[in-house]
């Protein structure tokens, strides 16, 4: 009786003992999971750039605990568990990615902030300087103008006391060269080549002397002009061709002729030790006449 019932305890201890090894205890990779999850989830950029592939991971996760939970079969909940592990340290990886791309797209966009700030800044010297060189202009055009020589009255006040002032440089100021034109008379030959020319100068000589001896004065000049000019063609003509035809004209020349005539006078005076400058119409004298703040009077 005693033996059967040891026969049985053993029994039963083998059964127990293979009944555990078939049924083992809680899965490792669960824990590991959960701790890859913790990281995750305690990562900012994960919940920045990734979190769908967190919520992924997550539900993996729940899923194995579920199944472990219900009695499922261990190798299930193994790859569950494994997945889950997985797709955190996916996660992780990703919003790393994620993030550096981000980085480089706000350094990019810095950057070329920047740059856009150099050309407005640049443009905006540059108009600066363009507002200043117009207002430089626009202050020389009203220097100018307020310099410019007025209509003056130089005549004498009533009761203005007047000075002498002496003359240290009078300048003449003479006009620009003139056109002067004249018409003369000039020998045109029509026909063929063979000009008298020795005929024309005897006959201009002779005509000359004949027409001299017309008349008085300018009639006797005109005279002669005209006696001058026939007989150079009369002369011109001798011992030519007959079909040859030979005449004078009326020939306008013209030429620049340089003037002596004087436009006006600069005439440099000195008051009170201030050095004056006035334009005249006539060349001053040793001195002018001015009032007390130096100006000219007449």
């Amino acid at each position: 009786m005693f033996g059967k019932s040891t026969t049985f305890a053993v029994a039963l201890a083998i059964l127990a003992a293979s009944g555990c090894a078939s049924f083992p205890g809680r899965d490792p990779a669960l824990d590991d999971a959960r701790l890859s999850l913790d990281a995750a989830r305690r990562n900012p950029q994960v919940a920045m750039y990734a979190s769908a592939e967190f919520d992924q991971a997550a539900a993996t996760l729940r899923q194995a605990d579920d199944l472990a939970a219900n009695g499922g079969r261990y190798n299930d909940v193994h790859q569950l568990a494994v997945l889950a592990n997985q797709r955190a340290a996916t996660a992780q990886d990703v919003a790393r990615l994620r993030s550096e791309q981000a980085a480089l797209v706000a350094q990019r966009t810095a950057m070329d902030a920047r740059i856009q700030a150099d050309v407005t800044q640049r443009q905006a010297a540059a108009a600066q300087l363009q507002a200043a060189e117009a207002q430089r202009q626009a202050d020389q055009a009203q220097r100018l103008a307020a310099a410019a020589p007025a209509a003056y009255d130089y005549r004498r006040r009533e009761n203005e006391p007047l000075y002498e002032a002496p003359v240290t440089s009078v300048r003449a100021v003479v006009g620009p060269p003139q056109q002067r034109c004249w018409v003369e008379r000039q020998v045109v030959d029509t026909g063929s080549p063979g000009i008298n020319v020795p005929g024309a100068v005897v006959g201009g000589i002779v005509g000359g002397i004949l027409g001299h001896q017309i008349g008085s004065g300018r009639g006797q000049d005109l005279a002669t002009g005209i006696g001058a000019a026939s007989g150079a063609v009369v002369g011109a003509n001798v011992g030519r061709d007959a079909a040859g035809t030979v005449y004078t004209q009326d020939v306008q020349r013209c030429a620049n002729v340089s003037t002596t005539a004087v436009d006006y006078w600069d005439v440099t005076y000195n008051f009170r030790g201030y050095e004056h400058h006035v334009q005249t119409t006539s060349p001053p004298g040793r001195t002018i006449l001015v009032n007390g703040q130096g100006e000219p009077r007449v």
